[in-house]
Order: structure tokens, then C-alpha cells, then sequence
């Protein structure tokens, strides 16, 4: 082999290297985020998201005081409505803060949440929704009040 194929050779692997460091080091501190703090509204529905980001229900419940019909819901009966989306294979998705009113003792957080699915040629793999959380303080303690669309997240 020449000394310039060589080179170029090793040129190119060098490239090749600080790419793959780059992409692994983009990816790696991507995930980290600031947690808000976990006294607001905004705080308790970033915990929500990633407790269910993490497949982590029971964490996830812990955030949830959902009273319907005079009773409040059971993990039980919660995780019933999830079980079609809990362990299938995930899309891929993004939550956004967006709005939040915040009230004495109630709250609205507005998440954008951006859904990622492969389609057909040309169409747009990105769907966009915004869901509302709304949350109660109950004993200064902030909790979401009714059931989240859990389908954007399996």
C-alpha cells in the first residue's frame, strides 16, 4: 500500500473516530436534564413523565390522586388503563413545557408532546399534541387529578 493511501486511510479513520465520540457524547448528556423543583405543578408532571418514561408505574402513581365517581383511584385500577400501552415497544417522544397557571390551590400544566413514527415516503413522522394536566394541592402537596392519554407514551 502507498504512503499516501496510507494516510489516507488513517486520516480517515481519525474522522470516522471523533464522530463516533461525538454522536456517543451528544447522546449521553442529552438525557440529562434539570429536574424542576418538586413543590410547583410543573415539577410533579416532569417527575409523572419520567417515572413513565422509565416504565417505572408505581413511581408514576405516586403522582396521581384521580377521584372518579367519589372514589379515588387504585394503582390497580390505574395501571389497568395502561397495561395496553406498558411494555409494548415505545415510541419514540418528546414532552415540552409549555403553559402553566398555577391558582391557589389548583393548577393546569400544558405539555407538548411530539411523537415520532416512522411513515410512508414523505409524510411527516412527527405528531404534535398538547396535553393538559391539571393538578390539585392537597395537604401542599401538588397532585395531577385525572387520568393522563397514556397512549402518547407506551
Amino acid at each position: 500500500m502507498k504512503a499516501s493511501n496510507r494516510f489516507l486511510l488513517g486520516f480517515g479513520l481519525g474522522i470516522l473516530a471523533l464522530v463516533i465520540v461525538t454522536v456517543a457524547l451528544v447522546i449521553s448528556t442529552s438525557n440529562n436534564v434539570s429536574m424542576l423543583p418538586a413543590d410547583t405543578p410543573e415539577g410533579v408532571v416532569q417527575r409523572f413523565l419520567q417515572a413513565v418514561r422509565d416504565g417505572d408505574y408505581p413511581e408514576a402513581y405516586t403522582y396521581l390522586r384521580i377521584n372518579e365517581k367519589g372514589v379515588t383511584l387504585s394503582y390497580d385500577e390505574w395501571y389497568k388503563s395502561v397495561t395496553p400501552y406498558a411494555g409494548s415497544e415505545p415510541d419514540a417522544w418528546r414532552a415540552t413545557l409549555d403553559r402553566v397557571s398555577v391558582t391557589e390551590n389548583t393548577a393546569t400544566v400544558d405539555v407538548i408532546i411530539d411523537t415520532f413514527q416512522p411513515g410512508a415516503p414523505f409524510e411527516n413522522p412527527i405528531n404534535t399534541n398538547t396535553v393538559r394536566f391539571t393538578l390539585n394541592k392537597i395537604e401542599g402537596t401538588w397532585y395531577i387529578n385525572a387520568r393522563p392519554p397514556m397512549y402518547y407514551f407506551r
